[in-house]
Formats: structure tokens, C-alpha cells, sequence
């Protein structure tokens, strides 16, 4: 009895542990090599086929409608595989570079045919994001826990290879924009960002004021509810162009779904010497921002996303 007691006290432990171990992972991406130029072909290639494993892995090209493959056999970068994953995808062709999802294990439960609804929780998801085959070849939806909620995007409209400018500056010199303000000592300033599609961003890009001094930025992206989805280097780069959109690619690329809220934040160091271009009242004031000061530079924790607009507290992006 007291052995048999003993296991059950180890195994609920184990279990215990389990669970506190348990973490979210986000699906990894890469991108065709090589034109998939017939639905009959049964070899594809891909830039990195690192996560790919040979009788156990789905991969989902998500360009036009999408398909998923089940991959039969690897070498190198070359798969082997059955087109048209569950015969619920249709085989299709894909022009070279197509962004690929990599889902190994038992990350295929997330390649499925029921969209995921209410609300969520992004710890309680072991992977994201969840793809949504379309039945009969039509077209697939991406779903990801933002904010809370399941926010589901048609890849149709999925835009990957160009720049998005939010909030929108029009036909105006990037000088008249908002007010070139200089940044406060260990401060983050953030802005809403309604992305209106599913977009693969690589990484943001913040309007540096009229002066760049030798101060550094780390760029972030965080969903409504205040997560942290992507960010820069934590080490910072230092400000770079005058009255400039600056860019600095994430450290791991960042699918973000839509329609749906985002901020996009610059966090900066302890210098006062650069300047940033905020948005102000009477120009664009109708995003809500907000700056959060007593920073540690190069830590990113969650935030307390605001609920108006304060003047001067949130910049201009582009998402690339």
C-alpha cells in the first residue's frame, strides 16, 4: 500500500511538472525553393527543412487557397510527398517562395477543418497558429489567439511581400508627421495597429525623428490583450536617419492574423539624445497610445494596452 501510495505521489508530481513545462510554441515557417509547377508532382523543395521529419510531418503552403502535403521522405531540402493532406486540400501549383508551415508531431492537430471560435487563451495552445483546410480545395483560413479571441483570416487576402504604413502619414513629407519629440530615458511608446489582413511580417519599421542622436531602440509587436508576439534584438540598435522610417527585423518572423488590433512599441534606452516622431492631437489622433516609463532596456514584458489617445506617447510604423 505504502508503494503503491508513493507512485501515485511521483506520478502526479511528473504530472504536476508537466504541466508547469507545458508552453506555447509557434509554428515554424519557411518558403518554397523552387516552383511547385504541377498539382501531380510528388517533390517539392523548401529553403530550410529544419523541423521536417520523414513520415510524421505536415506542411501547408499558404499562397492562394493553400495545401497541406504530408511528407513521406526527406533529403536535404527536397520532400517526397502525398498532395492534398486528408483529401480535403486540393492539389495545386505554387509559385517559388510561396510561405511554407511546418507542422511536425503532433503540431498536425492544428492542420484540421474546423475553424476555432470565442475566446481563447495563448498558453493553453500548444502550437499556433491553427490552419483551417477548406473542404473540396476551397480556400484555407489561418486562426490565431489574439487578444483573447480567436481572430480567423482567409489567406486569400494575405498580403507577404510588400510594405504596410500604419497609421497612414498620406501625401505628406515624413518631416510634417506628428512631432519629432525626444525620447525619455528608459521609455516605450506604443501605437495601435489595425492590421485589416493576414500579413508575414519579418519585422517593423519606426519613424525616427528630425535628430538620431547615438541612442538605441528594440522594436516589439504585442496583440490586444498585451502579449508579446515578436520583437527585435533586445540588445537595440542604435537610431539611424534623420526623419526616416528605421527598420529591424524580428528575431523570428511573426504571422499575424487579421482583421485584428495590434501595438507595435519602441523601447528605449537610458540616452536622451534621439528624437521620434509621435503622433499628436489634431493630426491622428484617433489610435490609442500610450508610453510606459521606468523601463529595464532590452526586457519585454507584457503591457497594460491603453484605452484613448495621449498625445505625443505613440509613433508611426511600417510592418514588413
Amino acid at each position: 500500500m505504502k508503494n503503491t501510495f508513493k507512485t501515485l505521489l511521483i506520478l502526479t508530481g511528473l504530472l504536476l511538472l508537466a504541466q508547469m513545462s507545458y508552453a506555447q510554441t509557434m509554428l515554424t515557417m519557411t518558403t518554397l525553393s523552387a516552383a511547385v509547377s504541377s498539382s501531380s508532382t510528388t517533390t517539392v523543395s523548401l529553403t530550410s527543412a529544419t523541423g521536417v521529419v520523414a513520415a510524421s510531418t505536415v506542411i501547408f503552403v499558404a499562397d492562394g487557397a493553400g495545401e497541406a502535403m504530408f511528407v513521406n521522405a526527406v533529403s536535404g531540402t527536397t520532400l517526397s510527398v502525398t498532395r492534398g493532406y486528408q483529401s480535403l486540400g486540393k492539389a495545386r501549383t505554387h509559385p517559388s517562395g510561396a510561405l511554407v508551415f511546418i507542422a511536425p508531431g503532433n503540431a498536425i492537430n492544428y492542420i484540421n477543418t474546423v475553424q476555432p471560435s470565442g475566446s481563447c487563451t495563448r498558453s493553453n495552445e500548444q502550437y499556433l497558429p491553427v490552419i483551417s483546410l477548406g473542404i473540396g480545395g476551397t480556400a484555407a483560413v489561418i486562426s490565431d489567439c489574439v487578444g483573447g479571441v480567436w481572430v480567423n483570416g482567409s489567406i486569400t487576402t494575405a498580403k507577404m511581400n510588400y510594405q504596410l504604413q500604419l497609421p497612414e502619414i498620406g501625401n505628406v513629407a515624413y518631416t510634417s508627421a506628428g512631432t519629432s519629440t525626444t525620447k525619455a530615458a528608459n521609455t516605450m511608446y506604443c501605437t495601435e495597429i489595425d492590421l485589416p489582413y493576414n500579413k508575414y511580417l519579418t519585422g517593423l519599421g519606426m519613424l525616427n525623428g528630425a535628430s538620431t542622436g547615438t541612442d538605441k531602440w528594440v522594436l516589439a509587436l504585442y496583440d490586444s490583450a498585451g502579449n508579446k508576439l515578436a520583437n527585435s534584438a533586445t540588445a537595440g540598435v542604435t537610431a539611424s536617419g534623420n526623419s526616416t522610417f528605421q527598420k529591424q527585423a524580428f528575431t523570428t518572423p511573426y504571422y499575424a492574423v487579421g482583421p485584428a488590433q495590434y501595438y507595435a512599441c519602441a523601447q528605449g534606452d537610458s540616452g536622451t539624445s534621439a528624437t521620434i516622431n509621435l503622433l499628436v492631437t489634431g493630426t491622428a489622433d484617433t489610435y490609442l497610445t500610450q508610453k510606459y516609463g521606468s523601463q529595464t532596456f532590452g526586457t519585454l514584458s507584457s503591457i497594460t494596452v491603453p484605452t484613448s489617445f495621449n498625445t505625443a506617447t505613440g509613433g508611426y510604423w511600417i510592418l514588413y
